[in-house]
């Protein structure tokens, strides 16, 4: 069942069947505001602390607004400048997506289909979410180049959901390694590598401190991964959160958690990306940036699926 409604001052599009209700909102980024789990009354996705949403502009400071939801992150992380079209162009805080309007495009029962034009270059940004009759959202994604020029960009998911201490983190099978990409107090200063087979060190990694940690950490899987799975499993509920998705495609994998020292916010994401890391500067350098060709297409999906364990 596809309905609108308003959700914290939105206009909201909601999916929903027996097992699952989430909430779309098509003018903040076509963010996925909610993911209901109802077996197990499970709120997945960490929400807005305010009882509406502020709006925000193209440049925009990401920590300004929200933090919430399941937001695309494209065609950055971090602010940066770049040489598009032999011109400094700047990229904005998180992309362009999150903080700009999409037009809805189609609608069917347990699907809807946005599209936004981008306003600094010139690309289409379209994603269809769609809800099965039982516990799986399947996002669409297609991003095409419409001008002649190669465009430098990263795209990432960037899909906040709620902390507990007991939840597991499960990064796919065929991690070997693990970086960090800022200073931390228990992980050692940005650079410092990890040999995640190596039995305790996964067990730390699959693990978030408390509430009142006062920390934040940003890590990643320091190679590219074949197997687009992973997953965090929160034992309180018995519930798993499970992420699937074209690896060929976003053959990156990163995690972002803050446990209180962001705003006092506790929530975390795993964030598959096809470029390595953040920014368009850190991910040339490491000759790991994605450009999408003139005239060309990036197409993926992005499947997101809530289980009893």
């Amino acid at each position: 069942m596809l309905r609108k409604d308003i959700f914290k001052g939105e206009e909201a599009i909601i999916l929903e069947n027996n097992l699952i209700k989430a909430i779309v909102l098509p003018e903040l980024g076509g963010k996925i505001a909610s993911i209901y789990y109802k077996n197990k009354n499970f709120e997945l996705v960490f929400q807005n602390k305010d009882s509406i949403y502020k709006k925000p502009e193209l440049y925009s400071a990401f920590e300004e607004f929200d933090a919430a939801g399941f937001d695309d992150a494209f065609p950055t992380i971090d602010k940066c400048k770049v040489k598009y079209n032999g011109k400094d162009l700047e990229y904005p805080d998180h992309g362009e997506i999150w903080s700009s309007s999409f037009n809805i495009k189609a609608v069917k029962d347990h699907e809807v289909e946005l599209e936004y034009c981008s306003k600094i270059l010139p690309y289409t940004f379209t994603k269809k979410i769609s809800l099965d009759e039982k516990n799986h959202i399947n996002i669409q994604y297609n991003i095409s180049n419409l001008g002649e020029k190669d465009i430098p960009c990263i795209f990432a998911a960037h899909y906040l959901v709620n902390c507990e201490k007991n939840m597991e983190i499960c990064f796919p099978e065929d991690t070997y390694e693990i970086v960090m990409v800022q200073d931390s107090i228990r992980f050692g200063q940005s650079g410092t590598y990890y040999n995640y087979k190596s039995k305790n060190v996964e067990k730390i990694f699959s693990r978030v401190q408390d509430e009142n940690a006062d920390n934040t950490e940003k890590y990643y899987v320091n190679h590219q991964v074949k197997q687009g799975r992973c997953s965090i499993k929160y034992h309180h509920k018995k519930v798993e959160y499970v992420l699937s998705y074209d690896s060929e495609k976003l053959p990156y994998l990163g995690f972002w958690v803050t446990e209180g020292g962001f705003r006092g916010d506790y929530n975390c994401a795993l964030e598959p990306c096809n470029g390595f890391y953040d920014n368009i500067d850190i991910a040339g350098k490491n000759e790991k940036l994605y450009y999408l060709k003139g005239g060309d297409k990036l197409d993926f999906h992005i499947d997101i699926e809530i289980n009893d364990i």
